[in-house]
């Protein structure tokens, strides 16, 4: 079953100029400031997590992240922002698995 969530965007692993951007592991490093590991497991947060987009290495965030930590929401969009990334803003997103 798929869940919608309005507010939400996704980081593309793309600039705006379309190169890809490197390092190649970008989307696991800026999911990992909000993972922690349960029982030696590294689990990503349900609110920043890898994922697809296209073809491309993609990063979901969470519409609640905002509101739960408007910090780190701010620190993610500014991290694309900063880095020439493609951001995707949609109406609602399906949230990855």
């Amino acid at each position: 079953m798929q869940t919608l969530e309005p507010g939400c965007f996704v980081i593309v692993g793309r600039t705006t100029g379309g190169k890809v951007f490197r390092p190649s592991d970008w989307d696991h490093r800026l999911c990992g400031v909000l993972s922690q590991f349960n029982q030696g497991k590294l689990e990503y947060s349900s609110k920043v997590r890898p994922t697809v987009h296209g073809s491309d290495k993609a990063v979901f965030i969470s519409g609640d992240l905002k509101a739960s930590n408007p910090d780190m929401w701010n620190f993610i969009l500014n991290f694309a922002k900063d880095n020439d990334m493609q951001i995707v803003w949609p109406d609602v997103c399906i949230l990855p698995e």
